[in-house]
């Protein structure tokens, strides 16, 4: 599993930028009432959060999605640039409104429900990616997100493969992450949770049977990719082939989990696009994860590279091999 790697110049990251509107109960939430408590609006999105991650981390990075020509696409330019990510291929479209995510916390910070409003996604079509997929310089790692269009999916995983990019792909939701189904065998890496992940491969979630470790090692399957199963503030399960390995997350005053999937996804892919091996990338998806959980947020979260090297060196997490 831990094969060696290249360093890589720029990161692509194609998906989704949205909007967020976070509400957060101040007390244990009664159901069907008015609850105290706070609401803020900030960009985010599976795609843009691993973007800006990345960016803030030190790497090159390009984000290729769609914005409204309204005042929360004009949000998202804004902070995207501020992450110093560029921002060349998000295409502001007149006639849609931009993506947008509303979410509902408890007092514990744990997601009650999220809301999603993505159709400007099915904008982000082939035929417009494929000057841009192109144009990737030979040393691209390549990261796509499941709010994209099937076909758009299936389209930038066949470009990879024949530039020999690297590509990751993240599920976003269990409703989306079966747009990925059919394109498992073609990609580098996985990022998924468990209830995503019993999604892939029609397993109930609510299952006890089904921990990480199990639905990593059906969706690895005969396969070449790397499949990357995380579980909360549990530990996850790492799965290449028969070799599945057990890592257990940093420790970590929770205050939010909004956007710790993503930090992780982030924090992993720019060990790997530094030209770390895959064990140790994973250290600094860890680092990152827990710094968002500590903030309550990724776009809260103290990134750069100092500070996640530091973080990484307050402790390694605990590696166990289950199987190989």
């Amino acid at each position: 599993m831990d094969q060696i790697v290249r360093p890589f110049e720029t990161v692509t990251v194609f998906g989704g930028a949205t909007l967020d509107r976070i509400a957060q109960s101040t007390a244990k939430p009664v159901m069907g009432a008015s609850n105290p408590g706070s609401v803020r609006r900030i960009p985010g999105g599976v795609g843009f959060n691993v973007a800006t991650g990345l960016a803030r981390l030190g790497r090159h990075v390009r984000m290729v999605t769609a914005v409204g020509d309204d005042t929360d696409g004009e949000a998202i330019l804004i902070a995207a640039k501020g992450a110093r990510v560029d921002t060349a291929g998000i295409a502001v479209l007149p006639t849609d409104s931009t993506a947008g995510y509303h979410a509902t916390f408890d007092d514990g910070g744990n997601l009650i429900i999220g809301i999603a409003d993505m159709k400007i996604c099915d904008r982000v079509t082939p035929a417009a990616v494929a000057s841009l997929a192109v144009a990737s310089g030979e040393r691209d790692f390549w990261v796509v997100d499941a709010n994209l269009p099937e076909d758009t999916l299936a389209f930038l995983t066949v470009e990879a493969a024949k530039a020999r990019h690297p590509i990751a792909a993240l599920t976003v939701s269990p409703a989306k992450a079966v747009r990925l189904i059919p394109l498992l065998d073609q990609l580098t890496y996985l990022f998924t949770n468990r209830r995503e992940a019993a999604a892939l491969v029609g397993r109930d979630p609510d299952d006890p049977g089904n921990t990480v470790t199990a639905l990593a090692g059906l969706l690895a399957g005969a396969r070449a990719a790397t499949i990357v199963v995380t579980n909360g503030t549990e530990p996850l399960a790492v799965a290449h082939g028969s070799d599945i390995r057990s890592f257990a997350p940093l420790r970590a005053a929770v205050k939010g989990v909004n956007g710790a999937g993503d930090s992780f996804a982030a924090g992993t892919v720019h060990g790997l696009a530094a030209g770390h091996a895959l064990h140790e990338a994973i250290r600094f998806g860890l680092a990152a994860a827990a710094m968002a959980l500590e903030a309550g947020s990724i776009v809260a979260a103290p990134f750069s590279e100092d500070a996640l090297a530091e973080r990484i060196g307050a402790g390694p997490p605990g590696e166990r091999r289950i199987a190989s």
